[in-house]
């Protein structure tokens, strides 16, 4: 890896069998550890926050309310109140949350074109009249 404000083109691979390698992948491995035990443990930080409630006392049941007008006065989770924010940000145009909604319920288009494995060329040609 190029040091700190050194120029890529100056790295240069390791030779198979130079002890150095090893110690790189080593220390790269660790790195990595690391990295995925503060993702790990953010996650659970995040998870357990958004369990919390917005004010002290009982929560209240999603049931029970019936606008979002109420929603917003009632003892909700923080991701309940999250949910709400962005509902309301969608009732006001805001594309962005209109979409996100649409993904979160799993509603989101589908970006994979599907394609005929037993379609040959020469059947997708003649179908659409195309010479080969």
């Amino acid at each position: 890896m190029a040091r700190a404000g050194g120029a890529p083109e100056n790295m240069r691979p390791f030779h198979k069998g130079d002890p150095r390698a090893k110690e790189m992948q080593l220390k790269g491995a660790e790195k990595r550890r690391q990295m995925n035990a503060e993702r790990r443990a953010m996650k659970e930080d995040l998870n357990v926050l958004l369990k919390l409630t917005l004010k002290k006392g009982d929560l209240a049941s999603v049931d029970d309310v019936l606008s979002l007008e109420e929603a917003q006065t009632k003892n909700v989770t923080v991701q309940q109140a999250m949910n709400i924010a962005m509902v309301q940000r969608a009732l006001l145009g805001d594309v962005q949350a209109m979409q996100f909604i649409r993904d979160t319920l799993g509603e989101k288009p589908s970006d994979k074109v599907e394609l005929d494995q037993n379609l040959t060329i020469e059947a997708w040609a003649k179908k659409h009249k195309v010479k080969l």
